[in-house]
């Protein structure tokens, strides 16, 4: 009887070893090469910010940016990215640099090795009462002694109230160029003419003059 029970015992003890659940295999440890780092945040973009000073369209220029001033000392104050040959007036060739503000680029054209007149054709770059590429002709008829003017082919609103600079028109309809070049013209302009381009070439200053 003695060694019945003993029998037993040992069976329900291995019974018991069957029915142990058998761990699961410890996974491998991980050295530092094997750990791979999240991918550093996009850096958010920041406009540079200009060297030319203010960027205020004026009746000498845009900051740094005037009428009279030398190309050297102008590489010296503002970033120049381009100097280049292209048509200029009447299509003559014309010596023009671009120079980066931090809204947009503005053309330069030299003559005699200063900047003679500044071109400006973004909407972004304005005057200090907000006048600038988009600026619809209804604004500028309210400008002080506003007149037309023609040049290339095409339309240019000047005024005493801003005595270094003209505004080009677009969309000013098929027989803009056939009436009378004067106040009474520009009243007679469609009201989806708007400026194009702002042109600036200073109230007193001309090429060979001198300038800072």
């Amino acid at each position: 009887m003695r060694r019945l029970i003993l029998l037993l015992a040992v069976i329900g003890c291995e019974v018991k070893k069957e029915q142990q659940p058998v761990p699961p295999p410890a996974a491998p440890e991980t050295t530092s090469t094997d750990v791979q780092a999240p991918p550093p945040a996009a850096a958010s973009f920041r406009p540079i910010p200009s060297t030319c000073g203010e960027e205020l369209i004026t009746d000498e220029g845009i900051g740094e940016l005037r009428i009279g001033t030398t190309v050297e000392s102008l590489r010296q104050k503002c970033n120049v990215v381009s100097d280049k040959t292209a048509p200029g007036s009447e299509g003559m060739p014309a010596r023009k640099l671009a120079v980066a503000l931090s809204r947009d680029t503005v053309e330069a054209e030299i003559v005699e090795g200063r900047v003679w007149r500044l071109a400006v054709r973004s909407p972004r770059l304005r005057t200090a009462d907000s006048l600038g590429v988009g600026t619809p002709i209804e604004r500028l008829r309210r400008l002080k002694n506003p007149r037309l003017m023609t040049g290339e082919g095409v339309l240019f609103v000047a005024s005493t109230e801003h005595c270094g600079m003209s505004f080009r028109l677009s969309n000013t309809g098929p027989d803009a160029l056939r009436g009378n070049i004067d106040r009474a013209g520009l009243s007679r302009l469609p009201e989806s003419a708007v400026v194009s381009e702002v042109l600036v070439f200073g109230c007193r200053l001309t090429p060979g003059s001198s300038a800072g």
